[in-house]
């Protein structure tokens, strides 16, 4: 019986043995898979990190590249308001010698050229139209046409018919825009006159890409004896906007270049910028720019009364 018992104790030694055994085993294993996850886990979160720090670094570069442009920027902004002032400042000056021209002429006062302000007010100057120069102001006047209260009620087919009999060398003006131009000179409207001939080419409707001073403006700086740069080659009879534009594109930028242009180059200009320049003749701009350039400016208004079109008649 005693024998018996010692075995029953060694078989309940062993039982708990094993159990204890698999539970530390299964322990152990539980314990490599909470280990296996957190290394994982750690892994992914380094790698995160990682790629995290990657994006922060291409964010600062970005930053710093937009940071440049803005102080670039900044310092363009700086320089444009600059010029801007500067050009607010040369406008405000214009436009009062321009309002106390008009306004010493409106109140009957004595100008410094009152002759001459009295011939730019008369309604009989159709010289204050865009596209009319002297010869087509007279060409007019002798078919009746006036003042600009006639001229405003014609239209621009009667204008052509005018035109075409006068002669070859007026078919190519074109006064679309002359009746519309002469009743806002005979309304008085004198800023909407210098709005609308902002935008005229020689006479014509222009599409907007080009602004120049207006007939009017520039009748009322040569009253005033106020002269353009060296510059604007539209001083020079028979050349508008368009045509200044090309003469630049190709190297003549100012009255002395033009002077020294043979009239065979310029044409050749012509010819190459299309169809529309070469209807212009230039055989007279050489000499009207060395005059402009040499500041001859009585002699320029004498010899350029005489042209029409920027050729002599």
């Amino acid at each position: 019986m005693l024998e018996a018992m010692k075995i029953g104790c060694s078989e309940h030694t062993w039982f708990i043995l094993l159990a204890l055994l698999g539970a530390f085993l299964l322990g152990l294993l539980l314990g490599y898979l909470l280990w296996y996850g957190y290394k994982k886990m750690v892994a992914g979160l380094e790698a995160e990190k990682n790629e995290q720090h990657a994006a922060l670094i291409n964010l600062e570069k970005e930053f710093a590249a937009l940071k440049y442009k803005y102080d670039e920027l900044s310092k363009d902004n700086a320089a444009l308001k600059a010029a801007l002032n500067n050009c607010e400042a040369d406008k405000a000056i214009m436009e009062n010698k321009l309002s106390a021209a008009a306004a010493g002429f409106a109140a009957g006062k004595a100008a410094p050229k009152a002759a001459a302000s009295k011939a730019l007010f008369a309604d009989s100057n159709l010289q204050i139209i865009e596209g009319i120069g002297p010869k087509i102001e007279q060409v007019l006047h002798d078919a009746g046409i006036s003042s600009w209260a006639v001229l405003a009620g014609k239209s621009a087919e009667e204008l052509r018919e005018i035109l075409d009999k006068a002669g070859p060398n007026y078919r190519i003006n074109d006064p679309s825009t002359w009746p519309k131009q002469a009743e806002l000179a005979n309304q008085g409207n004198w800023d909407e006159l210098i709005q609308y001939q902002k935008f005229l080419d020689t006479g014509r409707e222009n599409v907007g890409d080009f602004e120049n001073d207006s007939k009017y403006e520039k009748m009322l700086m040569k009253m005033m004896g106020v002269k353009s740069g060296p510059s604007d080659l539209k001083v020079i009879e028979g050349i508008g906007p368009k045509i200044e534009q090309l003469l630049k594109d190709n190297g003549i930028k100012s009255w002395s270049d033009l002077a020294n242009v043979s009239e065979e180059s310029i044409s050749a200009i012509l010819e190459k910028g299309g169809e529309r320049y070469r209807l212009a003749d230039p055989s007279t701009w050489p000499k009207q720019a060395g005059l402009a350039a040499e500041g001859k400016w009585d002699e320029l208004r004498e010899y350029q009364d005489f042209l029409q079109g920027g050729k002599e008649g």
